[in-house]
């Protein structure tokens, strides 16, 4: 059997073909459905953080306001304390100078009833501690001993005395039978035998509180409703004490595991979800659970195991009847394939005997059989048959060749002329406003360095009022940088559509460049938006030179500043936004390294320092004016070195509102 080619081939591509299909198999259910698996897992963890993170910011605002609240009652408690504590001072220079009347506590508490300081209430209590007066009517006749605050300490404990280093508050309840809660500042009266006592109800903050919390638990249940796990998988949330607080959306659950929840708290950690499993009638569930310990809840999910593992299930076995199907029809192919290469055997013994006779240096020939072997066959077979042809084939291509070649490159030139004129095309000419609304001038040049570039520019309005604006430079040139500018641009235009946030826009088009950049090319962008009627520039600059601000004064001045490394060569960078102001008169000046690093013959850069220069000798401060003012002195310089890199300049020149723009 293996004495044939054809035996050969087909046994030799049948075996690899099984090899490789065993080893895809065997890896794809190894690998890619234990990755599926991992990612539903991930999902599931992912929202319990996010619910997580909600809880605990929502917690951190409730503990700021209830902070904040407490604070304003101490200082309102000493200051209303000190007023009263004032007036009694003043009493008492009065009794020095008339003994014949010294103040009771019973009119310092009649007084007290009658002074109104809103909600809060003054008790009096003699120097053994007994209450004489309370413009409450709830602490009379109580001790303070009798007293307890929030933490059980007798309120004699807290009065604060002329030594004390800080002052000392107490949270009490005049009734222990209900919620009402006051915040109380109590010190001993100088000169006097007395004890007074400032309070304020402050039941409200836990109310308060409690409001919040409500309205968060019912947001959290309207999301749990809505949320997807896998298909039947349900979130929920319950107490220390095993009760739900938000119960699962979903009624498919055993009763069993919604009785007994003490399962799914075993080994909790606070910081990240811990995963278990629970049997219940027969069925294996997965959960995951993390512990609030600020409000003492448990955030819980249940997924039933087939679901997280039928994904990865599903994927295998679609692989696996594909694999199945391309080892069938290869076997097949590489059958007919063998024959293919025996049949020409024959054929080629008979047209060797037959090209000896035939005049090879003319056209009058043709070996057609031969040419379809050399076409059809690269082994042996082919080789054979190209030998007989090699000297009338080679002529022939030659010939052949060179007029391809002419004709290619005469078609590559033209293709590259209309290219260069479609990517000038893109580029705006003038600022699509209207003559009555012309608060800014702006011009734009780009002189490529070959037929097309990867610099470019693009000026749009994003309304009646904000003025978009974009320059950059990619890091190739020729026909890869210009499709790399022209994808540049269309992601910019598309991103700013939808959003107006330069740092932003920035950061989605950098993601977008990285997922599919094989040759790593990068583009250095500024991205700004000019508000019209403020003169306001939001801008972000990812690794491009500094832009220039030319003053109203003439003042020339780079504006320093990067908002993040440059776009595509890594997906997730992060970009900020920068920000600048422009007076009326003033114009922003954004260029690429192409200007400042024109060499001319002697190797020498134009340099920023010729380029503020040239600024600040133009005869005008125009756009235009100034811009075709730079292309000369960078002529001058360069002289009849050959560009090398792509020129581009852009230019605003910001009027304000009542300014008209100067004409170029």
């Amino acid at each position: 059997m293996l004495k044939t080619l054809r035996s050969k081939l087909i046994i030799f591509m049948a075996l690899v073909l099984l090899l490789t299909a065993s080893a895809v198999v065997y890896l794809t259910q190894r690998d890619v459905g234990r990755e599926v698996m991992t990612i539903e897992q991930n999902n599931v963890e992912n929202i319990l953080d996010g619910v997580f993170l909600n809880l605990q910011g929502v917690y951190r605002n409730v503990i700021a306001d209830r902070i904040t609240s407490i604070e304003q009652s101490r200082e309102r408690l000493q200051r209303e304390s000190g007023f009263v504590l004032a007036a009694l001072a003043l009493y008492a220079h009065r009794e020095a100078l008339a003994p014949t009347h010294t103040l009771a506590a019973t009119e310092l508490g009649h007084w007290l009833a009658q002074l109104d300081m809103g909600t809060t209430s003054f008790f009096i209590a003699d120097q053994q501690g007994l209450v004489v007066f309370d413009s409450e009517q709830q602490l009379t006749h109580k001790h303070l001993d009798d007293i307890k605050d929030i933490r059980g300490q007798p309120l004699s404990g807290v009065i604060n005395t002329p030594e004390s280093s800080f002052a000392q508050f107490a949270v009490f309840s005049p009734d222990p039978t209900d919620d009402i809660q006051r915040l109380a500042f109590i010190q001993r009266v100088p000169e006097r035998h007395w004890i007074l006592g400032a309070s304020v109800d402050i039941s409200h903050i836990k109310a308060r509180e409690n409001a919040r919390l409500a309205q968060v638990v019912r947001e959290l249940r309207r999301q749990f409703a809505q949320a997807r796990i896998a298909d039947t998988g349900s979130l929920f949330i319950f107490n220390r004490d095993y009760e739900f607080v938000i119960p699962p959306a979903n009624t498919h659950l055993p009763e069993a595991l919604l009785v007994d929840l003490t399962t799914l708290t075993q080994g909790v950690q606070r910081d990240r979800p811990q995963q278990g499993s629970v049997v219940v009638n027969g069925e294996y569930l997965v959960s995951y659970t993390r512990y609030f310990q600020s409000l003492g809840w448990f955030l819980g999910a249940i997924i039933p195991a087939t679901e997280l593992q039928t994904p990865a299930q599903e994927l295998v076995r679609r692989q696996s009847v594909l694999i199945a199907g391309i080892f069938i029809l290869s076997v097949i192919a590489a059958i007919g394939f063998a024959q293919l290469i025996l049949r020409p055997l024959g054929l080629l013994a008979i047209e060797a005997k037959q090209l000896a006779q035939q005049d090879l240096t003319t056209d009058t020939y043709t070996p057609k059989r031969i040419e379809t072997l050399t076409r059809h066959y690269t082994d042996e077979v082919g080789a054979l048959a190209a030998a007989f042809l090699f000297m009338q084939v080679e002529l022939k291509n030659n010939v052949r060749r060179l007029l391809e070649t002419t004709a290619a490159k005469e078609r590559y030139q033209s293709e590259l002329n209309v290219a260069r004129e479609i990517q000038m095309s893109f580029l705006p000419q003038e600022l699509p406003i209207a003559d009555s609304h012309r608060e800014c001038a702006l011009y734009a040049v780009l002189e490529p360095a070959r037929e097309v570039g990867g610099d470019l520019y693009d000026f749009f309005m994003l309304d009646d009022t904000r003025l978009c604006f974009t320059i950059g430079d990619v890091s190739d040139k020729g026909m890869p940088a210009a499709l790399y500018m022209a994808i540049t641009r269309t992601l910019i235009q598309s991103y700013t559509a939808r959003d107006s946030d330069p740092a932003r826009i920035i950061r989605l088009v950098n993601d977008s460049l990285s997922k599919d950049n094989p040759k790593s090319m990068f583009v250095t962008l500024i991205l700004g938006i000019l508000d019209l009627n403020t003169g306001q520039i939001c801008y972000a600059n990812a690794g491009h030179n500094p832009p220039i601000i030319l003053n109203h004064n003439d003042r020339c001045e780079f504006i320093e500043g990067i908002s993040g490394p440059v776009v595509g060569a890594l997906e997730g960078m992060d970009y900020h936004n920068l920000y600048m102001t422009l007076t009326p008169g003033d114009s922003l000046f954004l260029y690429t390294d192409g200007v400042t690093e024109a060499t001319n013959a002697h190797c020498e850069l134009f340099s920023e320092e010729r380029l503020v220069y040239a600024i600040t000798h133009a005869h005008s401060t125009a756009p235009e004016p100034l811009i075709q003012h730079i292309r000369s002195r960078l002529r001058e310089f360069v002289v009849d070195a050959p560009q090398s890199d792509d020129i581009t300049m852009l230019m605003i020149a910001y009027h304000g509102q009542a300014t008209a723009p100067e004409a170029p």
